[in-house]
């Protein structure tokens, strides 16, 4: 009897500390996350590895995807995504319309644009710091909206970064 009752006052503790136990996909994520970004900011990392960098970055978007109506239809996408910017792809018109296809689902339909203020720039010389900011700046979002308890917005910050580093490329 004793037993029992440490084993449920055990229990409870760790729901109400919030365990990393109980939230591991998330922590996982997160983890993921940091490590794309690490490789992203290697100036030295290979063509392929910056592309397995933000593969990981659509296996983070899975992890934390909330459990919705669409879940399926982003996962679809993201796979095609995937296949189609797969080794020794550098563009896929199929695989940009993939990932534009899984951002109108966690945006309620919106579709993504490149930002304005980035498109205006173009031609000065610190337009590729601007760039660089803003493309980190969605994935300093993704882990902010991720601790905070905002999934979907989230999953949309990465795809905003992804969106960001190939439409240059696609468009």
């Amino acid at each position: 009897m004793k037993k029992r009752s440490i084993i449920t006052w055990v229990a409870a503790g760790l729901l109400l500390a919030g365990s990393p136990l109980l939230r591991s996909s998330d922590t996982d994520a997160g983890s993921m996350i940091k490590h794309a970004e690490s490789v992203i900011l290697d100036l030295s990392a290979s063509h392929e590895v910056v592309k397995a960098a933000w593969f990981e970055l659509l296996d983070a978007s899975l992890l934390i995807l909330p459990r919705a109506d669409y879940a399926d239809d982003y996962r679809s996408s993201i796979e095609t995504a995937k296949k189609e910017f797969g080794p020794g792809a550098l563009f896929s018109d199929k695989g940009y319309q993939a990932l534009a296809q899984a951002y109108r689902l966690v945006a309620a339909g919106e579709e993504w644009e490149f930002p304005e203020e980035l498109l205006k720039g173009r031609g000065e010389e610190d337009h590729m710091e601007k760039v660089k900011a803003a493309c980190m700046g969605k994935l300093d979002s993704a882990l902010s909206e991720l601790k905070a308890g905002r999934k979907e917005e989230s999953v949309r910050s990465l795809l905003a970064f992804i969106l960001m580093v190939i439409t240059p490329v696609c468009r």
